[in-house]
């Protein structure tokens, strides 16, 4: 298995740079991620009351997105095996009004811890590129959706646009790990960020497995001429 999707690798790389996740997400992405979560959030179909669990939710901000849709009647169960970020996740979602329906645990992707068909919403953002399998992973999450919910991946993708594509791959090659280093070291997720990258599946391919898992009515939304893409299936 490539080594930065080995489970205790990613656990110690994110464990490392929890607190100053956020602030550098935003930094490198020119803060288009907070962009990207509100419209996989405004895609999750779903509805005042409604329950969503959000996998791999590292510091809640997808979760916090979600729970502006379920609003106080709903709740948003966020799920990640690495401690430290879920210790920053409650920090964040102590500062929105929503820490009554959020509830953080911990736990894997592979093996969610819940009955099937629990969840009227199941998402992940951006980490599909670091789990050890990524159809499993999406197994998973079809099984504790609820007939009729919705599946959704907002994750970095490949763009096709040739000047774009070289501009990318450019800065997620060369500059930004070069500035994840100079403050973080090689062990951060922004200096291994290429070989997860590479090694992700084209955006069309993903789609293929989501239908692969059983889901319908698949869908994919290119962002930011493909930087990143939302995925959308019902189960």
């Amino acid at each position: 298995m490539d080594k930065h999707r080995q489970e205790n690798f990613v656990n110690s790389l994110f464990s490392n740079i929890a607190n100053r996740y956020d602030l550098l997400n935003a930094a490198f992405t020119l803060n288009r991620d907070t962009y990207w979560r509100n419209v996989a959030a405004s895609k999750a179909n779903l509805q005042i009351g409604h329950c969503a669990l959000d996998v791999c939710c590292g510091t809640g901000k997808l979760s916090i997105a979600l729970a502006e849709f379920v609003g106080t009647k709903g709740q948003v169960v966020g799920l990640d095996f690495c401690e430290s970020m879920l210790t920053k996740a409650q920090e964040n979602i102590n500062h929105t009004p929503y820490q009554p329906i959020i509830k953080l645990m911990q736990g894997n992707a592979l093996h969610e811890p819940f009955a099937d068909n629990s969840f009227d919403c199941v998402t992940i953002g951006f980490a599909l590129r670091n789990v050890s399998n990524i159809q499993a992973t999406l197994s998973e999450m079809n099984r504790v959706v609820k007939p009729g919910g919705t599946v959704l991946s907002v994750e970095l993708s490949k763009p096709s646009a040739p000047i774009l594509k070289q501009l990318y791959y450019l800065y997620f090659e060369h500059i930004l790990p070069l500035l994840g280093n100079l403050g973080l070291g090689k062990n951060s997720p922004y200096y291994n960020l290429p070989a997860s990258l590479k090694t992700l599946p084209h955006q069309s391919v993903i789609g293929e497995m989501f239908c692969n898992v059983g889901l319908q009515q698949v869908m994919y939304y290119e962002l930011t001429g493909g930087i990143a893409t939302v995925h959308v299936g019902i189960k």
